[in-house]
């Protein structure tokens, strides 16, 4: 049995912070800063997969910081 390849076609990669509110780069909606609505847009919406979730952690002149994201493509 061959694997096909989850990232194959991807042509678009969207990157997500619960940092931000960014909005979306589709259509310029949604500036929720909550990560997992934003996240349900570009799936529901504008027909993303998710291909990434995960932590970022850093420092900054503010200190540590620990961020929540996700990676999205299409």
């Amino acid at each position: 049995m061959t694997e096909k390849n989850y990232y194959e076609n991807v042509k678009q990669v969207v990157y997500l912070s619960n940092d931000d509110g960014m909005a979306c780069n589709e259509c310029n909606g949604l500036t929720d800063r909550n990560l997992a609505s934003r996240i349900n847009h570009y799936i529901s919406t504008h027909g993303y997969k998710l291909l990434h979730v995960g932590q970022e952690t850093g420092n900054s002149d503010d200190g540590i910081y620990h961020f929540s994201i996700a990676v999205l493509g299409k």
